[in-house]
């Protein structure tokens, strides 16, 4: 069982179809209500409780009077991924921080990515924290598990994708030669160390977001949005 939190997550969830509710809570009757209509699931039972009882349940005040019991989260195979056409993938690549995580996957669902690959150690799994960030949107999209991002890189150079990266010292994301027309694999690193050096020499571009000002570098998931949305559009 894993817990699940805030009105969009839950409803996801439910809309989604690919976990089972397995207790739903609710500080009123009106939030199961919103719950139903969001997800358009009817006839939801909930148990009532205190807000700070919900709280406590899923220790985060960022529960939005809502709180459920689910199945685990439904991880795929690489190949899954592989195989879906969209041919856009995003790596993260050691990012711990589960609002980054939650929220760079909202972004890529949007984005039109086929899937997403995590590490299975050193970076943060897909956590009711990380469901939250993302509005829901991690209940939609296809996500790995793998140790190393090194072989999802084979893979997708045996598959013919294009491997890039976010770095500061890369090429501008805007520059036209870029071919992003083809079937593409981003990578993402954490702020603190960005793309690790053994990933970078394998990328066939490192990409950066062009900035003025006195700041070296933005936020990885405002980042990561900026270039999943401007490859999206280049991809037309």
């Amino acid at each position: 069982m894993e817990l699940v939190y805030g009105i969009n997550p839950v409803s996801e969830v439910l809309k989604a179809q690919r976990r089972k509710l397995i207790k739903l809570y609710a500080s009123d009757l009106k939030r199961v209500s919103l719950v139903e209509r969001k997800s358009g699931v009817s006839g939801l039972k909930a148990e009532i409780k205190q807000r700070n009882a919900l709280r406590m349940i899923c220790g985060s005040e960022h529960h939005q009077g809502v709180v459920a019991d689910v199945g685990e989260y439904p991880y795929v195979s690489l190949d899954e991924i592989f195989e879906k056409p969209q041919q856009f993938i995003i790596s993260l690549d050691d990012l711990t921080d589960p609002q980054n995580v939650g929220s760079i996957l909202r972004s890529a669902y949007c984005a039109g990515v086929s899937g997403a690959t995590l590490r299975s150690h050193h970076s943060s799994r897909i956590t009711g924290s990380v469901a939250k960030a993302s509005a829901g949107a991690v209940e939609h999209l296809l996500v790995s598990l793998v140790p190393n991002h090194s072989e999802v890189i084979k893979r997708a150079k045996e598959e013919g994708y294009l491997v890039v990266a976010l770095d500061m010292e890369g090429t501008s994301l805007y520059k036209e030669k870029i071919p992003f027309k083809r079937p593409l694999l981003l990578i993402v690193g954490s702020e603190e160390q960005g793309v690790h050096s053994i990933l970078k020499k394998q990328c066939d571009y490192l990409i950066k977001i062009p900035m003025k000002g006195n700041l070296d570098s933005l936020n990885a998931s405002a980042a990561a949005a900026i270039a999943l949305f401007e490859i999206a559009r280049r991809k037309g």
